[in-house]
């Protein structure tokens, strides 16, 4: 099956304070703010127009988890299979500006997907401040109920590529056509968004994270720590909004479909699948995330 999502899109995200929100964001894991228009503020790691976006709401909520599709022709063929499987198609336009063509819908499983056309690229890759410049907005991790349900869904519908699982398909792994070892991975427990991670570009960048952190008065939620699935180093806080932000560097690239073989881990005691150097999460960590909402 042919790739229809090229790489990670973009996140919306509801909130009581989006400017607030924005400001956290960039002050510790280092996006920049591009646009303030309305009720939404908008931020981006690199030359695309935007990333990540807060909108103003009474309520916390994740919009709509965003994958870029390859082309328009890629995102006619995401809404076609949407429409074949039972999804609730919400929207023909996205919540950012400047997106050509949009099918937003959710899902069996109440995860809300908006796959679109290419971002605009046409923001500096550089840009001034002193915390940490991220590379881009990497991966999101959902939670839902039924995880192979879900997992089949990502092939059928998104035709996404499953690169990791665990034995009895409590947490599963998905890439895209850029091959990351994950732009979407998967969670079992009610839907909600647990958390979005950047790509850093070095452990000295997330260093400087838990630093900010404790300037802040707060602290990283797990890590610095290694995952077996995806290789990455990593670290996770949580945002004023609940959701958890993940940090991290060194994910694993699988440069041939056709050689790569998924692998299977345990999650028994002696498991190295959530980390390769020692501790496993904490309840902090697990109850973190937001639910998806289908309006602001």
């Amino acid at each position: 099956m042919s790739y229809l999502i090229r790489q990670m899109g973009h996140i919306a995200l509801a909130t009581p304070d989006p400017e607030g929100s924005a400001q956290d964001l960039a002050e510790i894991s280092g996006p920049r703010i591009i646009d303030r228009a309305g009720h939404m503020v908008t931020l981006s790691c690199n030359s695309r127009r935007h990333e990540v976006g807060y909108f103003k709401s009474s309520r916390k909520a994740v919009l709509a988890v965003g994958l870029e599709a390859l082309n328009k022709d890629a995102v006619d063929e995401v809404r076609r299979r949407a429409s074949a499987h039972g999804c609730d198609i919400l929207s023909d336009r996205s919540y950012f500006p400047n997106i050509e063509s949009v099918v937003r819908f959710r899902t069996p499983h109440g995860i809300i997907f908006e796959v679109h056309t290419p971002v605009p690229r046409d923001q500096s890759a550089r840009y001034s401040g002193h915390c940490a410049h991220p590379v881009r907005l990497e991966h999101v991790n959902v939670r839902v109920e039924d995880t192979k349900s879900f997992g089949a869904f990502c092939e059928t519908v998104l035709g996404m590529k499953l690169s990791d699982r665990t034995t009895n398909d409590e947490l599963l792994w998905y890439r895209a056509a850029d091959g990351f070892h994950h732009t979407l991975a998967v969670g079992t427990g009610e839907a909600k968004l647990h958390h979005y991670g950047f790509d850093a570009n070095c452990f000295e960048d997330i260093a400087s994270i838990a630093d900010m952190l404790v300037l802040k008065n707060r602290k990283m939620l797990w890590g610095p720590g290694r995952h077996g699935a995806g290789d990455n180093i990593f670290s996770y806080y949580s945002d004023p909004n609940g959701c958890v932000v993940e940090n991290s560097i060194e994910m694993e690239r699988i440069d041939c479909d056709t050689l790569y073989v998924p692998r299977t881990w345990s999650l028994g005691p002696e498991s190295k699948v959530r980390n390769l150097w020692g501790p496993l999460e904490g309840p902090d960590y697990r109850a973190g995330g937001v639910p998806f909402a289908s309006e602001p």
